[in-house]
């Protein structure tokens, strides 16, 4: 299991994109948080940028075809990574097995 998080631009096309992931069943659940503000030094001078993250949490098997899925529809500047899930109680793991595809070995 993984957390997959996704940085997008604009917070219409980020519900868009939840609504996509969540009926492919590519991800089980996901959370929207609007103007996430994130920092960098560019050339000696902090920058702040806006952004609108989705966390959704997943099957690991599922990374590659969700990479595709976004970059298919919003090309390849979008953003993404995933943290794994190294614990979880019984309810939550039955939530991402119930609710995303099945994998077929």
């Amino acid at each position: 299991m993984i957390n997959v998080i996704i940085y997008m631009n604009k917070e219409n096309e980020a519900k868009a994109l939840i609504n996509d992931l969540l009926t492919a069943e590519l991800v089980a659940n996901a959370s929207l948080h609007i103007k996430n503000v994130i920092y960098r030094i560019d050339r000696g001078v902090l920058v702040a940028n806006s952004h609108v993250v989705i966390t959704a949490q997943t099957r690991a098997v599922l990374f590659s075809e969700i990479q595709g899925y976004i970059k298919k529809l919003h090309g390849e500047h979008v953003p993404l990574y995933s943290l794994p899930i190294t614990q979880a109680n019984d309810s939550f793991d039955a939530l991402i097995r119930n609710h995303t595809k099945k994998i077929l070995v």
